[in-house]
């Protein structure tokens, strides 16, 4: 395991991530700053309910200005720009939240086949917590070096699984294998798009909260430009992205149908869902 603080990584981390596929823990804010953004979020629940679930599954940086300020942390950008260099689009953000003693875990996957990642581009994942994402309530693990290839899926319909389409990586994943990624809040982690990933159920009395913000540096796409980010850092030289406008109020009618428009465009019935 290899330790970070703010700020641009080391060679050394920068080898240790191309080599195993992840890295952690770094920090992204102090922990009072993680309980601040906890508290929002929560107040946010309490007052939208499901369709607040919804909101934050997907993109909620396009309708709270809380989670925009969340996808341009200058120490996380900071890092990741040590690997994709210093043109940086957020591509996607989605919270990832464990009530206390939920059965529902993550199968083993990997994400850039199901991600809608356009040809070409490559995903960098900052998980970054907001509540102790730990063994007990179901942190995030990762299997070091499966980031080489894509691996085959299966799909099923067991109700516990909690990925969108019930898909499971199709080998066997040796448990004794896998990295605990247990983080503070206000640490975060990084992962590679291929890398075996997937976490337990909740036996805790501790809600585990987390934020997974997908990066991307801008490249030349060979299709037409017709998938949209929202740059947070340089420029893009490319046109990759259609850009996002950036929030102003806490879902702002036109800010909540935009948002609508651009889920139902990638994801298509998935979304209506």
């Amino acid at each position: 395991m290899t330790t970070a603080t703010t700020g641009a990584l080391s060679p050394g981390q920068v080898d240790d991530y191309r080599r195993n596929g992840f890295l952690f823990p770094l920090d992204a804010m102090t922990a009072d700053q993680a309980a601040s953004y906890r508290a929002k979020l929560e107040a946010f629940e309490a007052e939208y309910g499901e369709r607040g679930s919804a909101i934050l599954r997907s993109k909620a940086h396009l309708v709270l200005p809380w989670v925009n300020e969340l996808i341009r942390l200058e120490p996380v950008l900071d890092v990741v720009e040590s690997l994709l260099g210093p043109d940086i689009y957020c591509w996607g953000s989605s919270f990832f939240i464990k009530n206390p003693h939920h059965p529902g875990y993550v199968a083993w996957h990997q994400d850039a086949p199901f991600s809608s990642i356009p040809k070409g581009g490559e995903i960098i994942t900052a998980w970054i917590a907001l509540a102790p994402s730990m063994v007990e309530n179901g942190c995030l693990k990762v299997v070091a070096g499966t980031h080489t290839k894509e691996a085959e899926h299966t799909f099923n319909s067991d109700g516990s699984n909690m990925l969108s389409q019930g898909q499971e990586i199709a080998v066997e994943v040796d448990e004794n294998d896998a990295t605990l990624i247990q983080l503070r809040p206000g640490q975060f982690s990084l992962h590679h798009q291929f890398i075996f990933h997937g976490s337990g159920p909740s036996h805790s009395d501790e809600r585990r909260i987390g934020i997974a913000v997908r990066y991307m540096k801008p490249f030349n796409r060979e299709e037409g430009t017709t998938d949209t980010a929202t740059l947070v850092r340089g420029s893009d030289p490319y046109g990759t992205f259609i850009p996002e406008p950036v929030p102003t109020a806490d879902m702002a009618p036109e800010s909540v149908a935009y948002l609508d428009e651009q889920l139902v465009s990638r994801h298509g019935d998935r979304y209506r869902k």
